[in-house]
């Protein structure tokens, strides 16, 4: 994770694995509901990798989230100024 963004897609990837492990579901089942690899969920949930929002959207709904709890308490601000 490197970056400006790195510390946005931690927090994003922390809220999707929490999700998904409240709701006892396995990698392989979201990614196979979302259809991505279950490797590149692994590095969504570690905020390796800005997926786009497309796929966070997909793995959202694969969970049977809104999008929008994927921000729960995640800082916006990056590189200190609003954007």
């Amino acid at each position: 994770m490197t970056g400006e963004f790195g510390p946005l897609l931690a927090a994003l990837g922390a809220n999707l694995r929490a999700e998904r492990v409240r709701r006892n579901l396995t990698q392989e089942a979201v990614a196979g509901r979302s259809g991505l690899a279950v490797t590149q969920l692994a590095r969504m949930e570690r905020g390796e990798t800005d997926s786009g929002i497309s796929k966070y959207v997909r793995v959202a709904a694969a969970i049977g989230i809104s999008p929008v709890d994927l921000f729960w308490n995640v800082d916006l601000q990056v590189g200190g100024e609003d954007r």
